[in-house]
């Protein structure tokens, strides 16, 4: 059996920042440290060096997590111990008429970034809080009292370098002290790169593709949903990926999905702490990144618990809750989703390999269901060529979602087999949203449902929001607005703002309503004006545009109905070809008896008579403007070879009568060879017979003989049938 990796391996982009840029961001205010300002402040301040961490006993301890394969991410980063209060430990420096400056530098040695962890933090109103390096080129803040957190915790991102330096500016007039205990230094040291300045292209891989690339095309929005995540667990940082995601109130409320096996183990604390880095990608297909914003900490909300730890036996999912909303600044996306368990045809999954800056993989071929410890838990997909390459995932993006072709989200990443490369990728194996939603768990800490439908609406799939509020605009248009009646018009949605509900009231047409977004053939079978009405909604609001007098149906006058067979009488098993005469029909509607078919909607229908009989017809025809019937009762004659005295009399006809002398025999469709015409008078006296009949119509002469009745006898095969006839002068 191929042995499951979890791609949650680490290889971290890279950060340097000049600090006059100030284009990175922890939901802070940005500007410039009051040290940096002041040309005769003095760089004489406390400096802290700590131990640093023993790196063979870290060598030993992530080879046996490889050896046995466990399920964390590979590590890169470990905890330094600090347990300093920031306020009464650094060195403070007096800035005349403008307030005061409190620095405090850390070193460790070889260190490749570090990251500050407090574990008790609150700044006053007006305060404010830099982190930088030592050649003061990667710099994040300012930081302020909207970064304190009823948890009173908080981390800041990796900064480059052994080297990290704490500047608190308190302005005159701030009464209130600081709190800025400080727990420890996360201490990266390894898989973390720092290369704004040159052409790596990062951690990952280098088949994969960046989101600017034409692969992102149409997916702009998803982007922005997806970020990469700075976890702290119980031994050590780690990489991961994930989405924000949306919720059937369209609230924004930041709920952020990501893989249960990334936090695994963490507890409220660490999730304060876990730092989440949005629009941490290039802006070129080749290029590096340009900038990058973070939001520090979260709450979970729910997650697929193992029922054996350390063995991920459901989806894996893993939802909480940002501490803090992502601003409009960081144009955030709440991605839609689909719960039904339909595998999507085509997609996209968004994230960052290796901690590096965000990818795009593709896929065009169906994914498939996948058994996992024995249930039907994942997708597995393949990744497709595209025009850049194949792009795949691999360490650090799991967690990370996958989209359907309609751009919702299907499923987290877990993992693949431990072979995945750039020249040989694995399979990806995507935990179910659809399983995720209800089958992890009966309550709400182990399912999505409870969160993501609030209000149980019930909805099996919803698109995503923007941060944007906009209210949606209603507008339609009709392929025509001028039709015959009874003819039918197709509508076509041309609303704004993304609206997810549409409501169609169509005034005088069949239906009367409609809730899609496009309808189409809506019958109108009465003539005048109608007025059509479309009412939208989006998250931000309901619209109505009702279009007056905006459909006009003109009178159309009724058909009028008549047809003809090219034989009437025929032997069992033969077939007629009937041909329609109306004038005005668009639509037919036959009833043949004794026909097979017996019913049939064709203009010209062949129809086959199996049984004896004399049969009727019947034809209605249709248009706009109504209907006509007609039924020619008796038309259709199926005889064997002999002849019956009923068909018999229907075929023999004798004209005129009375008659002045001649008068005409016709036999119909009786075959004459075989006929014997015999003339009596009133009291049966034989006046005359005949039996070399050439054709099927006869003259029978009575102009020698005196007025009276007369009776003319037509035999056939031993059947015969008599006609009376007056003879008059």
């Amino acid at each position: 059996m191929k042995k499951i990796k979890f791609f949650t391996h680490l290889l971290a982009g890279s950060l340097i920042l000049a600090f006059s840029l100030n284009i990175n961001a922890q939901i802070s205010e940005g500007g410039t440290p009051q040290s940096f300002l002041e040309k005769n402040i003095s760089d004489n301040f406390k400096t802290i060096e700590l131990q640093k961490p023993d790196m063979n006993k870290i060598r030993l301890e992530d080879e046996e997590k490889l050896r046995t394969g466990s399920i964390n991410p590979p590590r890169m980063g470990v905890a330094v111990p600090v347990n300093l209060d920031m306020y009464n430990s650094g060195t403070w420096t007096e800035i005349p008429d403008k307030g005061r400056v409190l620095r405090l530098k850390f070193i460790v040695e070889d260190a490749l970034a570090l990251g500050v962890y407090f574990d008790n933090f609150w700044l006053p109103r007006g305060s404010k809080l830099f982190v930088y390096n030592e050649d003061k080129k990667h710099l994040i803040g300012a930081f302020t009292n909207n970064n304190n957190d009823e948890s009173a915790l908080f981390s800041t991102e990796f900064i480059q370098g052994e080297t990290v330096t704490l500047e608190y500016f308190e302005p005159i007039g701030i009464t209130q002290k600081a709190v800025l205990k400080i727990s420890q230094l996360a201490y990266a040291y390894r898989d973390i790169k720092f290369s704004l300045f040159d052409d790596d292209k990062g951690g990952a891989w280098w088949c994969m593709i960046n989101v600017a690339c034409e692969e992102g095309d149409d997916w702009e929005n998803q982007i922005n949903g997806a970020a990469r995540i700075s976890i702290l667990k119980p031994g050590g940082y780690y990489w991961c990926s994930g989405s924000l995601i949306n919720n059937t109130s369209h609230d924004r409320t930041p709920y952020f999905l990501t893989a249960s096996h990334c936090g695994e183990g963490a507890t409220t604390s660490h999730l304060n702490q876990w730092v989440f880095y949005f629009k941490y990608q290039a802006n070129t297909c080749q290029g590096t990144y340009s900038s990058y914003l973070t939001i520090t900490g979260a709450s979970l909300k729910a997650w697929d618990h193992f029922t054996v730890a350390g063995q991920i036996d459901d989806s894996d999912f893993y939802l909480v809750k940002l501490n803090s909303t992502p601003p409009v600044s960081y144009d955030p996306y709440y991605c839609g989703w689909d719960r039904r368990d339909i595998p999507g045809d085509s997609g996209v999954s968004i994230h960052h390999p290796a901690g590096d800056i965000k990818k795009i993989s593709t896929y065009h071929n169906m994914i498939s269901s996948s058994m996992w410890t024995g249930l039907p838990t994942h997708w597995r997909l393949i990744w497709s060529e595209t025009a850049n390459g194949t792009s795949i995932v691999q360490g650090g993006s799991s967690g990370s979602p996958v989209f359907n072709q309609d751009k919702r989200i299907i499923g987290d990443l877990t993992g693949g087999y431990e072979y995945n490369s750039c020249t040989n990728p694995s399979p990806a194996f995507y935990g179910k949203f659809y399983w995720s939603w209800d089958k992890t768990g009966n309550s709400a800490p182990y399912r999505l449902k409870d969160w993501l439908d609030p209000t149980n609406t019930g909805e099996e799939y919803i698109n995503g929001v923007s941060w944007e509020v906009i209210p949606p605009v209603s507008n339609f248009e009709a392929d025509t607005t001028i039709i015959p009646q009874g003819d039918s018009i197709d509508f076509t949605d041309l609303s704004t703002g993304d609206p997810y509900i549409w409501e169609w009231i169509f005034e005088g047409a069949v239906p009367d309503t409609s809730y899609l977004q496009n309808p189409t053939g809506i019958i109108y079978s009465d003539t005048g004006d109608f007025n059509v009405q479309l009412t939208v909604t989006n998250p931000d609001g309901i619209d109505v545009m009702v279009k007056e007098d905006y459909i006009h149906v003109n009178y159309v006058a009724p058909p009028v109905c008549d047809f003809v067979a090219d034989v009437t009488t025929i032997l069992p098993g033969e077939t007629i070809q009937f041909t329609d005469l109306s004038i005005g029909a668009d639509s037919w509607y036959w009833t043949f008896q004794g026909g097979n078919p017996y019913h049939s909607d064709e203009q010209n229908p062949l129809v086959q008579f199996n049984v004896e009989g004399v049969y009727d017809i019947k034809l209605i025809t249709y248009n706009g403007g109504g209907s006509d019937t007609l039924i020619k009762e008796d038309y259709i004659t199926v005889i064997w070879v002999g002849i019956s005295e009923d068909l018999l009399k229907k075929e023999v006809k004798i004209y005129p009568n009375p008659t002045t002398g001649v008068c005409k025999l016709e036999l119909g469709n009786i075959q004459f060879e075989n006929v014997t015409v015999r003339v009596f008078n009133s009291i049966g006296n034989l006046i005359s017979e005949n039996t070399d009949i050439k054709n099927s119509t006869l003259d029978i002469d009575l102009s020698g003989q005196s007025r009276g009745v007369y009776y003319i006898s037509v035999e056939v095969d031993g059947v015969a049938v008599n006609k009376r006839i007056s003879l008059v002068r």
